[in-house]
């Protein structure tokens, strides 16, 4: 498993990044928020264990952004806060465990497989004859698999998780487009593809005029 570490504490990084590698995860670990930003712009990661008091940009403000970008991989917040402010704006941003510090490494251990415990296979069931996997990001028509595009997968996933609920545009082009400039591949095109994937795409997505874009199922 793919683990970013953001923890400054030199030694409590130090003592995290041999223990989880000693269970074969392959850790990349950070000391403060802006070094984090660019290990995400570069790598995509499977777990996120992040504190929140670091330097520069904070376990908080550093959640929002990974969120931004991936929605789906968990995130382990550890703190010596004992403030219920941080838990609520930390489970609020999309944490999925909080750890308080001084903590066990095994009780660590035991957080982390009770996450990946629950990862089992998300196949929507878009029509009869179409399936996405969520976790995979693919997309089957007719038993046989469609090949998607980076941003088209990230947009099928986003409507995915928000079935039959509008996505403002805003939101998928912070999730989609993960900062890049979109000029050259609008928002309306990238729509347009995708809905000739899906076969009868413009029955599944649909469009709210100066809002964005739903997605919706039958089934």
């Amino acid at each position: 498993m793919k683990v970013l570490l953001i923890e400054d504490d030199i030694p409590l990084n130090t003592t995290i990044t041999n223990f989880l590698r000693s269970s074969n995860n392959e850790v990349k670990n950070s000391f403060d928020g802006e070094d984090a930003i660019e290990l995400i712009e570069k790598e995509s990661f499977e777990l996120y264990i992040i504190d929140i008091n670091i330097p520069h940009i904070d376990g908080l403000e550093l959640l929002r952004y990974i969120r931004q970008k991936d929605t789906t991989s968990p995130v382990i917040i550890i703190t010596a806060s004992l403030e219920l402010a941080n838990f609520l704006d930390a489970f609020e941003l999309g944490c999925s465990e909080y750890i308080k510090k001084p903590f066990f490494l095994e009780e660590l251990q035991l957080r982390i497989e009770k996450l990946f415990a629950k990862k089992t296979p998300n196949i929507v069931s878009i029509s009869n004859d179409i399936g996405y996997d969520m976790e995979h990001e693919e997309l089957s028509v007719h038993g046989k698999t469609v090949r998607l595009r980076k941003k088209e997968r990230r947009l099928l996933t986003l409507l995915l998780q928000n079935i039959n609920h509008t996505v403002t545009t805003q939101e998928i082009e912070n999730y989609v487009w993960e900062n890049d400039i979109k000029e050259s591949y609008p928002l309306r095109q990238l729509v347009s593809d995708l809905r000739k994937k899906l076969v009868d795409g413009e029955r599944f997505i649909v469009a709210e005029k100066g809002i964005g874009y739903r997605f919706e199922t039958l089934t």
